[in-house]
């Protein structure tokens, strides 16, 4: 991968400006644990850490995939509106280099490593998903008023681009009805998109980075997303869903459970989100566990998802194996 000098040229000097009043004198400039898309540097500085966060015209992690460098501006505008109407949960842009696609962050991993890393060394915990759960509604609480478009290219574009890679492109009709329904519900407001393991730290309360997928859609989509990962992180040691997958939703709902309808839905995308993890060759997924357990899940999925109706409680019951179940 190219360097930061690389990356920035010219422009060098003026993003790292943005860097020194918040770091102090620069110690070390390393890459990042970061996203496919962006190019990421950690900044440790005498005082804290700071992101340089760059843009190219390639995604970082899978250069076969173009990218327009200007969009980097969408996620500038997201972070500013998130940290406006929800602050503490999200990173502060400490400098923005329009010419260079670059961004300078407040650094929110105090251990220097995200929640995904966390994952592939033990299990979560149900104070942490309840501790989630609970920041995600507040979150959406916040932002559940704000029109602001975040996307260049529209919030509604970007939504079926979001249903097309990784809902639609797994060909399952259950899936593509999903995507039509969730388009169609009433509850339309600002959402993550991307609510992954690898885009929050969970050290210190709860704080989330990386809004490159911010758009308008239907809130419990972000709910959905997350909870695909939980599962798929838990194949090893699925007893354990039994515990972590009723703290994350009662610490989202609290008393406002979902109607039946909502929460079939919600399973469905789910179910989806789980398959584009799994089977996904354009975006990878690393996965700290054997590949029989990953594609057992992921057959099973197929089935239910070839059902009527399924909920979230038979897609934990389908992580445990058959002979424990019998």
């Amino acid at each position: 991968m190219p360097s930061l000098p690389a990356l920035l040229g010219d422009s060098l000097p003026a993003v790292l400006a943005y860097c020194r009043p918040h770091t102090g004198v620069i110690r070390r400039i390393e890459r990042a644990t970061g996203g496919n898309v962006s190019h990421v540097f950690r900044v440790t500085g005498s005082r804290r850490n700071a992101i340089i966060k760059i843009r190219a015209d390639r995604f970082a992690r899978i250069p076969a995939l173009r990218t327009d460098p200007a969009l980097i501006a969408d996620e500038r505008r997201a972070l500013e509106v998130y940290a406006a109407a929800a602050p503490g949960y999200f990173p502060q842009v400490l400098g923005f280099h329009r010419q260079a696609h670059a961004m300078v962050l407040t650094d929110v991993f105090p251990d220097g490593l995200n929640y995904h890393q966390h994952l592939d060394q033990r299990p979560a915990t149900a104070a942490e998903m309840i501790r989630l759960g609970g920041a995600l509604r507040t979150i959406h609480h916040a932002t559940r008023q704000i029109r602001t478009q975040i996307r260049s290219q529209g919030d509604v574009w970007f939504r079926e681009h979001t249903f097309d890679f990784c809902l639609r492109a797994r060909e399952h009709k259950a899936l593509e009805v999903a995507c039509e329904e969730m388009a169609a519900q009433p509850r339309q407001q600002l959402i993550l998109g991307d609510l992954a393991p690898k885009n929050l730290s969970l050290v210190s309360g709860v704080a989330l980075c990386d809004l490159d997928n911010v758009h308008r859609g239907w809130p419990l989509y972000d709910v959905g997303y997350f909870l695909a990962h939980l599962l798929i992180h838990h194949l090893h040691q699925p007893h354990d869903l039994h515990t972590l997958v009723p703290a994350l939703l009662t610490g989202y709902h609290g008393t406002d459970v979902p109607d039946e309808a909502e929460e079939q839905l919600m399973a469905r995308v789910t179910a989806g989100v789980v398959l584009y993890r799994l089977a996904s060759t354009t975006v990878p997924y690393p996965l700290a566990q054997p590949p029989s357990l990953t594609q057992r899940y992921h057959d099973r999925i197929r089935e239910l998802l070839d059902t009527a109706t399924f909920t979230v409680r038979d897609l934990v019951h389908a992580a445990t194996p058959s002979e424990a179940r019998a």
